[in-house]
């Protein structure tokens, strides 16, 4: 009996040493694969990287002949990491935009971008690679506009630790923990700050055109906010509020909604249905929008995009196993990624089968691949989003389907035309998958899309006075 006491005792005791080492290993493996928590754009000269340099990979300021990009980063709490850095940044703005300049004469696009999930701000990440791309695409369509003089594209780049951690399943692992510091990001008041204090430059730009006499033709001064995965969680986070009351307050009036700034699109966001249910109300109770009414809050989520799509709703599933929910649509609400909610869903956005075939398709047959658009195909595009935009008119009996360069924007039945929401299902072959935001498929979509919400591109710039003016 004693014998096998102490075998037993033994063999327990091997076990329990090994289940140690293993534990002990996984937790090694794990903070060693952590990133961390830093602040990555830490030099306020401003640089071209092509150029090279010390501060070329950290400075907080990119400059080049076709854009100026600012880097504003935040800690896992949602605070500034530095406010020096978001002072740079704002007044490297307001300087392209020419406020307190008597010669002003012309606005400028501000693009503010927020990453997602597995980004940061660190120079060659994925998150950055594909925003510079974009604001490329921008300058290029502004460029070949012939019905507003060319304006200055300025981006800022909303940094955050999306990427907690570096080596597998860690990294994949991370998908519950940082979306949780991402509503952090967007609800504790800095990213809100930014949002607000950039649309303030870019009321500021645009009182000053509207009192330059030299100024007559000049175009106004744009706030486009893109958010992709967490960081449209955040973008949403930081804004449905300030939407809501402008809702409230200017469509009864009215007049147009513009949610903060000019317009928001979000790309695969990571945030439940349920909190878009106000706005969705507000949308389907509203029987006549301004005929001037263009969509404000774009929501694009690929049919590939399985974060969303399945890890997500997993893990909402146990997070609100114990909420209470009157019937199941309410439940399926609460843990479906709201560009999986059909109840929510506006349109479709088809890839053309015979994009390859078309005359101005970002398809290169003598490559074989979708590539960006040089300056000929640049124009043609522009012109045909200038037709299309044409086609919309708000409260229209009928929805109308819009033909795009590669894609075909289509709406659902029971869409409500000059509705400013749309929540869109994508094509695989337009953005593949959760992280899919680089490809020139996309970036070419999003130009013209941008360039299609765009109120008339000729209206004056108008002095603001009041918030009710905003």
């Amino acid at each position: 009996m004693f014998r096998f006491h102490s075998t037993f005792q033994k063999c327990f005791m091997k076990k329990s040493l090994t289940a140690l080492a293993i534990i002990a290993c996984a937790l090694i493996l794990f903070f060693a694969g952590c990133t961390s928590n830093k602040q990555y754009r830490t030099s306020y000269t401003p640089c071209n990287p092509a150029l090279g340099g010390t501060n070329s990979t950290i400075t907080a300021i990119e400059t080049n002949s076709d854009y100026k990009l600012g880097f504003v980063e935040f800690d896992d709490q949602g605070w500034f990491w530095a406010t020096n850095q978001v002072r740079h940044v704002e007044q490297m703005v307001q300087t392209e935009a020419g406020i307190g300049q008597t010669n002003n004469t012309n606005g400028i696009v501000i693009v503010l971008f927020v990453h997602g999930w597995k980004d940061n701000a660190e120079y060659d990440n994925d998150g950055v690679v594909a925003f510079r791309s974009i604001l490329e695409q921008l300058n290029k369509a502004e460029q070949v506009q012939t019905n507003h003089p060319a304006r200055r594209v300025v981006g800022v780049y909303a940094g955050w630790r999306g990427l907690s951690a570096e080596l597998e399943p860690f990294k994949e692992l991370s998908f519950w923990e940082r979306k949780n510091t991402a509503h952090k990001v967007g609800g504790y008041g800095a990213m809100a700050q930014l949002m607000v204090e950039l649309e303030s430059v870019q009321q500021d730009s645009n009182n000053s055109l509207a009192t330059n006499i030299l100024a007559t033709t000049a175009s106004q001064t744009e706030l486009i906010i893109i958010g992709h995965s967490f960081g449209g969680a955040a973008v949403y986070t930081a804004i449905s509020e300030i939407v809501t009351e402008r809702y409230v307050d200017t469509v009864e009036r009215g007049e147009p909604l513009k949610p903060l700034g000019d317009q928001v699109i979000l790309l695969n966001p990571a945030f439940e249905a349920s909190r878009f249910y106000d706005l969705y109300q507000m949308a389907i109770s509203t029987g006549l929008y301004p005929t001037n009414q263009r969509p404000v809050l774009s929501i694009f989520t690929s049919k590939g995009d399985w974060a969303t799509h399945y890890a997500f709703p997993v893990g909402r599933f146990f997070s609100t196993v114990f909420e209470d929910n009157r019937n199941s649509k309410q439940r399926a609400a609460d843990r479906d990624a709201v560009g999986w909610y059909d109840t929510f869903v506006t349109h479709d956005l088809y890839y053309k089968t015979n994009a390859s075939t078309m005359t101005n398709s970002t398809y290169n047959w003598k490559t074989k691949k979708h590539e960006f658009h040089d300056w000929k195909h640049m124009r043609i595009s522009m012109e045909n989003v200038r037709a299309q935009r044409k086609l919309w008119h708000s409260n229209a009996t009928n929805s109308v389907t819009y033909l795009f360069d590669d894609s075909i924007l289509s709406p659902r039945p029971g869409y409500h035309e000059g509705d400013p929401f749309l929540i869109v299902s994508v094509d695989k072959q337009i953005m593949k998958d959760h992280g899919d935001i680089a490809n020139p498929v996309l970036i070419n979509f999003l130009g013209e899309y941008i360039s299609f919400c765009r109120a008339d591109p000729q209206e004056p710039p108008r002095k603001v006075t009041s918030s009710h003016d905003r």
